[in-house]
């Protein structure tokens, strides 16, 4: 389905506060999908969040409580999001699919809510949780439910890289305003796709995960070379000492082509350069061809096949914004 210019945008941060479960539940318990929030009656907590593109970026500080997403609750209707939890201050245990992971500050856990789990917060807590669409992560969803409820830790491995990135995220939320915003939040899903094939290739070293982890280096090397013209499967293939054929069945079996993959990147690179003031000196075929597009009359096409509308027509819009 095509994307529109609505895609990007960045909403100003919101910020709520809670003397009581009941206004908690209001303002807090389903804001995606439906929850149940247990608590006492002496419950405080305060909320924070705004949306980049479909994703909402929210710091919860609250008093202790439990949130469960149970099977009555669940419906085919509801929005297939993944939630990404950072524990920032205080301990929290999440489980789902049969796994329980304790989380301490710096810890990261990802859970499914399109399944049913539960998030207790024993103590006063302060967390990072961010909510994206299903469709709009890179890694396939039977790799997702493997690590659902693990614990991702944020003082090993490159848990030390990834946990003070987000950390930063939810101590800057005013500041991811429009296009740096978007760049910000894009940047923050490939280290989280490399923290989950890092934690895959732990599990199973050269089993299917392993190819996860293989098809995730592809990638960055795509994403390195996304300027030069003459990228190819084959260049890809040889590059990292595969067959073509056997590369294109990896990006099958996550539903995607190689050339695909390529061209929806680039096209992502040059919908966020279209829409940044500050590349407004470059005309639309300069940034077409940084991004790996030699053609003006080609770029165009599938540019409007992807967002609804020509990409003068786009950046236009996107500027008097």
């Amino acid at each position: 389905m095509a994307r529109t210019v609505d895609d990007l945008v960045t909403t100003q941060v919101q910020e709520a506060t809670a003397s009581s479960l009941h206004e908690w539940r209001a303002i807090a318990g389903n804001r995606f999908v439906p929850l149940q929030v247990t608590a006492d009656d002496a419950f405080r907590g305060a909320i924070r969040w705004c949306y980049i593109d479909d994703t909402c970026l929210t710091e919860i500080t609250a008093g202790p409580h439990t949130v469960r997403r149970t099977p009555a609750l669940i419906s085919e209707e509801d929005p297939r999001h993944y939630k990404l939890s950072l524990q920032l201050e205080g301990c929290a245990t999440v489980t789902q699919d049969g796994r329980e992971a304790v989380l301490e500050p710096g810890d990261i856990a990802i859970y499914d809510t399109s399944r049913p789990y539960t998030l207790q917060f024993p103590d006063d807590i302060r967390c990072l949780v961010m909510a994206f669409p299903q469709d709009g992560f890179e890694v396939p969803p039977q790799l997702i439910r493997r690590i659902t409820a693990v614990r991702l830790a944020g003082d090993h491995g490159i848990g030390p890289v990834i946990s003070p990135f987000m950390k930063h995220l939810a101590e800057n939320l005013d500041r991811l305003a429009g296009v740096a915003g978007a760049r910000i939040l894009r940047s923050s899903f490939d280290l989280l796709t490399a923290l989950v094939y890092t934690q895959l290739s732990e599990d199973d070293v050269g089993g299917v995960y392993g190819r996860g982890a293989e098809i995730h280096t592809i990638k960055l090397y795509i994403d390195e070379h996304l300027h030069d013209p003459g990228l190819s499967a084959t260049r890809i293939a040889r590059a990292h000492f595969i067959s073509v054929r056997y590369m294109q069945y990896m990006f099958q079996e996550e539903g995607q082509t190689v050339s695909g993959y390529i061209r929806a990147r680039r096209l992502e690179h040059c919908q966020l350069d279209l829409s940044d003031p500050a590349q407004a000196s470059l005309s639309v075929l300069q940034i077409a061809q940084r991004w790996g597009f030699p053609d003006a009359s080609h770029f165009s096409k599938v540019f409007k096949a992807e967002f609804g509308m020509a990409p003068r027509h786009f950046r236009t819009t996107r500027l008097s914004a």
